[in-house]
């Protein structure tokens, strides 16, 4: 399985969005993420936005579902999108709820272990499940408290417990190669290629070292 990459559109409007969105898309990325900051200030809305003007492109909403995963899955299937985040946080039942209606609806399934207290376990039990993907998730706010910190050991030890492919998030092109090399399928990437002088130059160098790794 070729590495995914997957640009995470973590802004606040959609004029920002599909802009950033054809830079991504020129760029030669792989999957867009409709980001939860954008999910929160535009709503389901800019789901559609940005499906109608790249409908060829795989499009994941990050949802980070809470409860009530049906309404979520369905929304998101019926604006064009291919898969939806669901939170580890929530309850199991949210969870097998979010995979089940995903395999009615035709709709791939991510479960986002964002803070677990044991991620190998929590993704072992998501495997039997049935989940699609897995997210090691190492957050924006803990990234800013620990600049220098980055779970790719934790990464590496998912890898060897399931063979679900993981996604994981990164913050530079040096972390996502190591990403790749420690069982990484799918990086995901926002800042600071999103805010970068040239956002389209920018992705399309990170692409490119990133897919290069074998």
């Amino acid at each position: 399985m070729e590495t995914i990459i997957q640009i995470a559109l973590d802004v606040t409007d959609n004029e920002r969005a599909g802009y950033l969105a054809g830079c991504a898309v020129r760029a030669g990325a792989d999957w867009l993420e409709i980001g939860n900051p954008l999910n929160k200030f535009e709503g389901v809305h800019a789901i559609r936005h940005i499906s109608s003007r790249f409908p060829r492109q795989y499009i994941l909403v990050d949802f980070m579902i809470m409860a009530g995963a049906k309404r979520y899955v369905t929304a998101a299937k019926e604006r064009g999108a291919r898969n939806v985040t669901v939170t580890a946080l929530c309850p199991d039942i949210t969870v097998r709820e979010a995979i089940e209606e995903g395999k009615r609806q035709g709709i791939e399934v991510t479960v986002d272990l964002f803070n677990v207290s044991d991620l190998v376990e929590s993704a072992k039990k998501y495997a039997g499940m049935g989940a699609d993907y897995i997210m090691v998730h190492f957050g924006v706010d803990q990234k800013r408290e620990n600049p220098d910190a980055s779970p790719l050991d934790m990464l590496r030890a998912v890898h060897k417990a399931v063979d679900t492919p993981l996604s994981y998030a990164v913050y530079d092109a040096e972390e996502a190669r190591r990403a790749v090399q420690n069982g990484a399928k799918v990086i995901v990437v926002g800042e600071p290629l999103l805010s970068a002088k040239d956002p389209e130059e920018a992705m399309r160098e990170f692409i490119e070292s990133v897919k290069a790794v074998r």
